[in-house]
């Protein structure tokens, strides 16, 4: 089976949430063969916009390769959308099923934050497989 491809554009090396986000997947997937597999079946395309750091940035999943670029770039599938902070601590929340776990408090905070708007995720009712995958693949867990 080829190996995982994550491939940052050009601009996107400039982008450090970018670049950190990249990192993240390629360390996941070389650590837990189970991550590689989601990643592989994965299929979508992810914007990513913190907030307060005003940055912005898009990935292609294709089936087993991630393009990343610096900005919003064609029509996502799935946004997300919350400070900077929130967006790195979804790798490390608690999963049950690939969302966060309500039986355990950073899973039940997690869910407060989607449901007060500090944490905003834009088509996960019309892509909630893509979305469990997504979030298994970033999970550091």
């Amino acid at each position: 089976m080829p190996k995982p491809a994550i491939i940052l554009d050009e601009k996107a090396t400039e982008n450090g949430m970018a670049v950190m986000l990249a990192d993240l997947l390629t360390q996941n997937m070389e650590q837990n063969p189970e991550k590689a597999n989601q990643f592989r079946r994965l299929s979508c395309v992810l914007a990513i916009t913190a907030k307060d750091a005003e940055v912005k940035l898009t990935m292609f999943f294709n089936h087993g390769s991630c393009m990343v670029y610096d900005g919003i770039v064609g029509n996502p599938d799935l946004s997300i959308i919350a400070d900077s902070e929130v967006i790195l601590s979804l790798s490390t929340v608690p999963l049950r099923g690939g969302l966060p776990d309500p039986f355990d408090k950073d899973g039940r905070a997690m869910i407060k934050q989607i449901l007060s708007g500090q944490l905003k995720i834009r088509g996960m009712l019309y892509h909630p497989i893509n979305l469990i995958r997504v979030t298994k693949v970033f999970s550091v867990n």
